[in-house]
């Protein structure tokens, strides 16, 4: 009997968690570079000379999960033709508490997400780049039920100062078992771009599609002043069920001598009100 209850509890836990999250890993869904969250989540390229890199601190769906983010990545340029780049990050979700068979608090489970990757890019011309990134995601939603992929994405980029536009096939990899049945990741095709019709002045948009179902488009802009302060601000579109809900964002950053603050604000959305990122990096 106390057997089948502590069965029960488990089960019922594993549940509420995945309903909670609506799809299996939504993380891979939530952009983790504070630029590109306040343009709506749009994709954009790095523009450093030769090195990228910042570490992050956010809080994400604060009314809901509240999810903590935490995380660091890096950009390199090996050569003229070669860059390299690495990644880690965690989603600590909200912690529950665990019931044993006589109804006993037995303390709580913090599920989390784990993310690490590595990636690769290589200039075929001065304007034409392609590229791929490997990564391995552990995913524990209860102390039995924890889960591992690994997937990555591809892409290949037109760039230049004035223009530029990407198409890349994200999360295509294998899918995640809890312990109760298979779960699909978030695969989907997108197309991004952006223009900078005066100095300073950036303008972009993407439209993406994920093959489970589901439409997302992202617009942004960001005005920068000097290379110096910059103001941002998009809009998201998304289906809270399979995809990221709709939401409005503002951003501000900052660079002086290769130091970058940057920290954007999400607002207009039931669910992703309020959550927020900040982020400290470097690049020269």
């Amino acid at each position: 009997m106390t057997s089948t209850k502590t069965i029960i509890t488990a089960v019922l836990s594993l549940i509420v968690c995945l309903t909670a999250r609506s799809q299996s890993l939504p993380a891979l869904l939530v952009p983790t570079d504070a630029r590109s969250l306040a343009m709506g989540g749009v994709s954009l390229p790095k523009e450093a000379d030769q090195l990228d890199a910042h570490a992050y601190f956010g809080k994400w769906a604060p009314k809901t999960a509240d999810n903590t983010i935490v995380g660091a990545d890096a950009w390199f340029k090996i050569g003229s033709r070669l860059a390299l780049s690495a990644e880690g990050k965690g989603f600590l979700d909200k912690p529950y508490s665990i019931t044993g068979a006589e109804g006993s608090s037995k303390g709580s489970y913090k599920p989390y997400d784990l993310i690490i990757g590595l990636g690769a890019e290589f200039l075929i011309t001065d304007a034409i780049c392609a590229g791929l990134k490997v990564r391995n995601v552990t995913s524990a939603l209860a102390e039995k039920n924890i889960g591992s992929s690994i997937g990555g994405d591809i892409f290949v980029r037109y760039s230049s100062r004035v223009w530029g536009v990407e198409l890349a096939g994200r999360n295509i990899g294998s899918p995640i078992n809890y312990g109760e049945g298979a779960h699909s990741i978030p695969f989907l095709a997108a197309v991004s771009g952006y223009v900078r019709p005066v100095k300073g002045l950036t303008l972009a948009a993407e439209a993406d599609y994920l093959f489970k179902g589901g439409l997302m488009a992202s617009a942004g802009a960001e005005y920068g002043f000097k290379d110096m302060a910059f103001v941002r601000a998009g809009f998201h579109y998304g289906d809270p069920a399979k995809a990221l809900p709709t939401f409005l964002s503002l951003g501000l950053g900052g660079k002086l001598a290769g130091f970058k603050l940057d920290g954007t604000f999400l607002l207009l959305s039931e669910t992703l009100g309020n959550s927020f990122l900040v982020s400290l990096g470097y690049e020269f």
